[in-house]
């Protein structure tokens, strides 16, 4: 029980320490969580074209994945989101991924008819709330995004194809889930962490880095006493 609450209570000072410290924000990461947030217009019609016409509509107006500017995205959408939020949002390597494929169509398979819009337009434009009544043809953005994705993964026999290949898995807000009073100590500290989670504590205590028991007596002049360690004489909070 001592090796737990080491273990839980240095884990929450860590974590309480790091969230009081000041954080440097990326100002490209700050960009693309604001591009996220936007709800563009809605495409209600496209160009029902040959892909070869397509393609050959982008050469001549001089399109090419060296006019991305943007390296990444966040698919983050509100639109998703107004349904589920149970995975993070993915950082899609834009700029990345159209150096590899050199084929703009790939993705943007259709434009708008619209003329004063973008013939490389995003993702979201054309694919938005699922079921749309008005264009039941369209899957929705979270549809597309899979489709689109997963089948180019499996293809190419290259890329994750699980959810949490691509996804982090949001974690609740744990404010609104621990009970501790203020001033709790380690002990009570301990003890709120294995409420919900003791499979975690069992498993940490048979992992390598807990059982630690000092150099190797493979490794180190051949000895083989034990030294001190984690595993031995050590307080394992860290």
């Amino acid at each position: 029980m001592i090796k737990k609450i080491v273990f839980y209570s240095g884990l929450m000072i860590l974590v309480a320490g790091l969230s009081m410290a000041q954080v440097w924000k990326a100002p490209d990461q700050e960009k693309a969580k604001e591009r996220a947030k936007e709800r563009v217009k809605f495409v209600k019609e496209y160009k029902n074209e040959d892909i070869i016409l397509h393609k050959m509509a982008l050469v001549e107006k001089g399109i090419t994945h060296k006019d991305i500017t943007e390296n990444y995205f966040l698919l983050d959408s509100p639109i998703i989101k107004e349904r589920e939020d149970h995975y993070g949002p993915v950082r899609f390597a834009h700029k990345r991924h159209a150096a590899l494929i050199e084929d703009c169509t790939a993705c943007h398979h259709y434009r708008p008819k619209d003329e004063s819009m973008s013939e490389t337009t995003r993702c979201s434009a054309c694919h938005q709330d699922s079921f749309n009544p008005e264009h039941p043809e369209r899957i929705g953005l979270k549809a597309a995004f899979h489709q689109q994705c997963t089948e180019c993964h499996q293809e190419k026999q290259d890329g994750p194809v699980t959810c949490t290949g691509c996804h982090l898995k949001n974690v609740p807000d744990h404010k609104d889930l621990v009970k501790l009073a203020d001033g709790a100590d380690a002990f009570e500290v301990t003890a709120e962490c294995l409420r919900c989670h003791d499979q975690a504590g069992e498993d940490m205590l048979k992992t390598a880095h807990w059982n630690w028991r000092g150099p190797s007596p493979f490794t180190v002049e051949h000895r083989k006493d034990v030294q001190h360690g984690k595993g031995t004489t050590a307080l394992n909070n860290y």
